[in-house]
């Protein structure tokens, strides 16, 4: 591959580039603090009600919630790769090469969303085997 000049918005990446590192850090960041905000908050009123929510609705409100950020954090992997797939030049996986700083962020969002999502996946596990009140302690 030879090392070319070219121009990200000419590819028609220029969003596209910063929505994989983005996507997965926030959509994280996001499932620690709104499932950590609901936990405190359903344990704090009383043996998991979250008002007039009982513990099996706010199990399920978690669940929404991480699977959406966790939608997210895949998207971001998923863009991140096809821009980086795209900007590579090169079907082949092993041997391209990222040339400039527009591949070098595809494939930091790529690596970002995708550790991300298993983070998420990691967090959200829980939900399954736990009380709410034992998770947010």
């Amino acid at each position: 591959m030879t090392p070319e000049t070219y121009n990200s918005e000419a590819i028609g990446i220029s969003w596209r580039l910063w929505f994989g590192p983005l996507a997965g850090g926030v959509a994280f960041s996001l499932a620690g603090f709104v499932d950590w905000v609901i936990s405190s908050r359903a344990c704090y009123i009383g043996n998991g009600y979250l008002g007039s929510v009982p513990p099996g609705g706010v199990r399920w409100i978690l669940a929404g919630v991480t699977i959406v950020l966790f939608v997210l954090a895949v998207a971001g992997a998923v863009i991140s790769y096809k821009d980086w797939h795209r900007l590579a030049r090169s079907s082949d996986w092993m041997h391209s090469q990222a040339l400039g700083a527009a591949e070098f962020i595809s494939l930091f969002g790529l690596f970002v969303s995708a550790t991300m999502a298993f983070g998420i996946f990691w967090i959200g596990l829980p939900l399954i085997f736990l009380n709410i009140c034992m998770r947010a302690h």
